[in-house]
């Protein structure tokens, strides 16, 4: 049995306030000023019963609390490395395809575009909506082969705009795949159940996406193995150059470089941790520069040259 226990001395949880804690979007905690969905605590119990185990808290105002779980665990049985198979990478679509639309539902900027930098590479033609009143305007303007649907955005969520472009005829033989951080299975039902094709899951992988919409899509990729790459610069803290960082979208870029002349590290991690999509290695020497506090070294390769 595997028991792990995390322990503070904060301003401690009520017992009103206990008898919620684990529900979704609970975000009552009395006297607290952090703030966030309610979601964390209760994605961490389902995690750990869906593992067979439990997740129990002990807490006194004013003294602090006390958080434990417990997983049944067995030992492993030989190697726990395996050798990993090397897989092909999607490059760029088949010269017979014909142009693919894809409309990009976000309301977030730094989605929107990550999205584009990813697919437009590749060959996919793109446009992008904040909301879903957008969405459904740009649907029946520019007839999109696929849309990326994020499912809560203000003036009208994706719930909605699904439904009423899957309800059209058009929108019957458009393919539509939700993009959502929910990790409820009910949330995935619910999702479904507006007539959305596909469903996939935020943080997503770049093929996750790309598969996606090849299930859905009368599209074929043209794939470069890891033997016929050529061997790409590697982004190491000591030899990160502005070159490296050209493959990041001007906006992120002009972000990234506000951030670290604001000082707002906090933001500056959570943007970098959105590059990962575009490029692992860049995204993790940047990062190492911020937890080391190098500003001089920052501002010199994120500045506009």
């Amino acid at each position: 049995m595997l028991q792990v226990e995390v322990e503070d001395s904060g301003i401690g949880i009520s017992e009103k306030a206990l008898s919620r804690i684990f529900e979704a979007f609970n975000t009552s905690v009395e006297n607290s000023s952090a703030s966030g969905t309610g979601l964390g605590l209760a994605i961490s119990k389902r995690l750990i019963e869906l593992m067979g185990g439990t997740l129990s808290v002990k807490s006194k105002v004013g003294t602090g609390s006390q958080f434990r779980f417990e997983i049944p665990i067995t030992p492993a049985e030989g190697s726990f490395y395996k050798s990993a198979t090397p897989t092909a990478e999607i490059k760029a679509l088949h010269p017979s395809s014909k142009p693919v639309r894809v409309l990009i539902v976000d309301d977030l900027t730094d989605n929107r575009t990550l999205l584009r930098a990813l697919l437009e590479p590749i060959g996919f033609e793109t446009e992008d909506a904040v909301d879903g009143k957008e969405a459904i305007e740009l649907f029946e303007r520019w007839s999109p082969h696929a849309i990326l649907m994020d499912m809560r955005m203000p003036v009208m969520d994706g719930y909605e705009a699904t439904r009423l472009i899957k309800g059209t005829e058009k929108g019957s033989k458009t393919a539509v795949i939700a993009v959502t951080a929910s990790a409820f299975d009910e949330d995935e039902k619910a999702v479904l159940a507006t007539g959305a094709d596909g469903y996939i899951r935020k943080p997503f992988r770049p093929d996750e996406l790309l598969s996606e919409l090849g299930r859905l899509l009368p599209i074929v990729y043209l794939y470069e193995s890891p033997e016929e790459e050529t061997p790409k610069k590697t982004a190491g803290v000591a030899r990160l150059t502005k070159e490296d960082l050209a493959i990041l979208p001007e906006p992120l870029r002009q972000r990234l470089f506000r951030y670290v002349e604001e000082g707002e590290m906090t933001e500056l991690k959570n943007t970098l941790a959105k590059v990962e999509a575009l490029n692992p290695e860049v995204s993790q020497a940047l990062l190492a520069l911020a937890k080391q506090y190098d500003y001089e070294r920052l501002t010199d390769l994120l500045k506009d040259t």
